[in-house]
């Protein structure tokens, strides 16, 4: 590129008088035959004594050739670079150790929490274990019913239900657990001993109670007064 600029500058500037217009060729004429100027002389020990002042410690470098020129220009660019990188890779690293840091001391904390909840639990006695249902002797209960039967026949068989209830978990008849509807303790009657008398004699009663206690339509006094008298002859208890 260079090579063709010079050529270029050649070809435009005049090289004699001849080649000048008529008009100016006199006024050149004693300009191109003065001889070429000599370049004056360096002052080297001045010019190493201004590289030492501040401000110029590179001027050396940027009045050297072309590629001292692009050396020192490189040299600058990855002295940056590198020092860019490396404020970035300090910056990163740093976050990484804080947040690692931060999980570490989280993870910590909640197992302590949940350590220290365990060992409450597995130190703590357990609830003693209740049934929703406490079953009285079987008088108890009809003494109840007979005193809630004019006003509430519904609670009344309620009552002498519970009564039959006593009766066959005190005979070992029923389990305490009370989990099972009536129809699945008629079905374990036979399996746990109980005679065909017993089956015969509570069968119809728990039935007529599911019937009854379990509609929509009011259990009148007479049916309860009935049952009651039932469930005292099967459970052979007065109130």
């Amino acid at each position: 590129m260079g090579v063709l600029l010079a050529l270029l500058l050649h070809a435009c500037a005049p090289t004699a008088a001849e080649d000048l217009p008529a008009g100016t060729r006199e006024t050149a004429a004693p300009l191109l035959a003065r001889p070429p100027a000599e370049a004056a002389p360096v002052d080297r020990e001045a010019l190493a004594r201004l590289y030492l002042e501040p401000g110029c410690e590179r001027a050396r470098e940027r009045g050297g050739d072309e590629l001292s020129r692009w050396l020192a220009w490189l040299r600058q660019k990855l002295e940056s670079l590198f020092e860019s990188s490396g404020a970035e890779t300090y910056s990163v690293l740093t976050r990484f150790l804080v947040l690692t840091g931060a999980t570490l001391v989280g993870v910590v904390l909640l197992a302590r929490l949940l350590g220290r909840r365990l060992r409450r639990r597995s130190g703590a006695p357990a609830p003693p274990a209740t049934s929703a249902l406490e079953l009285a002797p079987p008088p108890r209960h009809l003494e109840r019913a007979r005193a809630a039967l004019a006003a509430d026949p519904r609670l009344a068989i309620r009552e002498g239900l519970l009564a039959i209830l006593s009766h066959l978990e005190a005979s070992r008849l029923a389990r305490p657990d009370r989990v099972k509807t009536n129809r699945e303790l008629l079905a374990e009657l036979r399996g746990r001993g109980a005679s065909e008398a017993q089956v015969a004699a509570v069968e119809p009663l728990l039935r007529w109670y599911d019937d009854t206690y379990y509609s929509l339509a009011p259990v009148a006094s007479p049916e309860a007064a009935r049952f009651l008298e039932q469930a005292e002859a099967f459970t052979g208890a007065r109130p």
